[in-house]
C-alpha cells in the first residue's frame, strides 16, 4: 500500500510539474511583455511623482505617457525611417558584401604562415557572416507581419505600463496587508528599493544608449562609412545589455565596415569603438548609473547568459533588471530571514 501511494504521489508530482512547465512556457512571451511594461512604468515613475505634487496622480501619469508617446512617434519619423531604409538596402546588398568580405579576409592571408588555412578561415568567416545577415534579412524583408507584430506589442506594453502605474501602489498595499506585521517594513523597503533600481536602470540605459549610438553613428558618418545611422542604432540598442552588448554589436559593426570600406577604415572603426566603450565603462556608466544599480560584473554576466540561453535575445535584454530585483529580494528579505532563523539580529539593510 505504501509503495503504491509513493508511486501515485510521484506520478502526480511529475504530471503537475509538466503541466506547470507547459503553462509557464506558453506564458513566457506574455511575462516578457509584462516585465517590459513594468520597466517602462518604473522609468517614468519619478517624473510622475514630481508632477503629482502639483496635480492629481492620474493627470500626471497621463501627461507623462502622452509626452513619451509624442516623443517616440517623432523620433520614429526622424530615425526609424532612415534606419529601416538602410537595413533593407544592406540586406539586399548582402550577396555582394559577402563576396567583398571574403576577398578582404582572404587578403589577410599574408599574415598567416599557412596560406591554405588562412583561405579556409576567410571563407568560413565570410560565409558565416553572409548567412547570418541573410537570415536576419529574410525576417526584415518579411516586413508587414513583423512591423504589425512590433506595433501591436508596443501598444500592449504601453497599456500594461499605464495599468501598472495606476495600480501598483494599491497592489503593494494589498500584498503588504497579507504579510505578518513583523516583516511588512522589510517588504516595504524591498519594494521601494526595487522601484528605485529599476527606475535608475531604465533611465541610465536610455541615456547611455543614446550617447553611445550618437558617438558611433557620428564617427562612422565622418569616416564615410555607409549605413552609419543603422550601425549607430545597433550600437545604441545593444548597449542596453551592460558589458555584454558591446561584444554583440562590435563584430556586426566591424564586419559591415570591413565589407564596405576595407581594412583601413575597419581598423579605424575598431579604434573608435574601443575608445567609446572604454570611456563609457570608466566614465559615463558610473556617472549615469551611479550607485543606484548595484550589480557586480559576475552577476551581470551570469544573468545575461542565463536569460539569453533560456529566452533568447529578449531574455538577454531583461536579464539584468530581473537580476536586480532578485538581488533585492535576497539581500533585503531572504538573507535577513535566514540570519534571524539562526539566532542573529542583522542590521536593517545588511546584505
Amino acid at each position: 500500500m505504501n509503495s503504491l501511494r509513493g508511486w501515485l504521489i510521484g506520478a502526480v508530482v511529475v504530471i503537475g510539474t509538466i503541466v506547470v512547465w507547459d503553462i509557464l512556457s506558453g506564458a513566457v512571451s506574455a511575462l516578457l511583455l509584462l516585465f517590459t511594461a513594468i520597466l517602462f512604468s518604473a522609468g517614468l515613475r519619478p517624473f510622475v511623482d514630481r508632477m503629482a505634487k502639483r496635480i492629481s496622480f492620474g493627470a500626471a501619469a497621463a501627461i507623462a505617457f502622452s509626452v513619451v508617446i509624442v516623443v517616440t512617434v517623432t523620433v520614429g519619423f526622424v530615425l526609424i525611417q532612415p534606419v529601416g531604409a538602410e537595413l533593407v538596402k544592406l540586406v539586399q546588398a548582402v550577396p555582394g558584401y559577402a563576396t567583398s568580405l571574403q576577398v578582404q579576409l582572404a587578403a589577410a592571408q599574408r599574415y598567416f604562415e599557412n596560406d591554405q588555412m588562412a583561405r579556409q578561415l576567410a571563407s568560413v568567416l565570410a560565409n558565416g557572416a553572409g548567412g547570418a545577415v541573410s537570415a536576419i534579412g529574410q525576417r526584415v524583408l518579411g516586413g508587414p507581419t513583423l512591423v504589425a507584430t512590433a506595433i501591436g506589442n508596443l501598444l500592449l506594453i504601453v497599456l500594461l505600463a499605464v495599468g501598472w502605474m495606476l495600480s501598483s501602489d494599491e497592489l503593494e498595499r494589498f500584498v503588504l496587508s497579507l504579510m505578518p506585521p513583523a516583516v511588512r517594513a522589510d517588504w516595504h523597503g524591498a519594494f521601494n528599493e526595487m522601484a528605485s533600481r529599476l527606475s535608475a536602470y531604465v533611465q541610465g540605459i536610455v541615456i547611455n544608449g543614446a550617447i553611445v549610438g550618437v558617438a558611433m553613428g557620428g564617427s562612422l558618418a565622418l569616416l564615410g562609412v555607409p549605413y552609419a545611422v543603422l550601425l549607430g542604432f545597433i550600437a545604441a540598442v545593444f548597449q542596453a545589455i551592460p558589458m555584454v552588448g558591446a561584444v554583440i554589436s562590435g563584430p556586426i559593426i566591424l564586419l559591415v565596415v570591413l565589407a564596405t570600406n576595407g581594412w583601413t577604415k575597419m581598423l579605424i572603426a575598431l579604434a573608435i569603438f574601443a575608445f567609446v566603450q572604454i570611456v563609457d565603462q570608466n566614465a559615463l556608466s558610473p556617472i549615469i548609473f551611479g550607485q543606484r544599480v548595484q550589480l557586480s560584473f559576475l552577476l551581470i554576466i551570469l544573468a545575461t547568459v542565463v536569460g539569453g540561453t533560456l529566452l533568447g535575445i529578449g531574455g538577454a535584454f531583461l536579464a539584468v533588471p530581473a537580476a536586480a530585483v532578485l538581488q533585492v529580494l535576497v539581500t533585503r528579505i531572504v538573507a535577513p530571514a535566514i540570519r534571524r532563523a539562526n539566532g542573529e539580529n542583522p542590521a536593517p539593510n545588511a546584505p
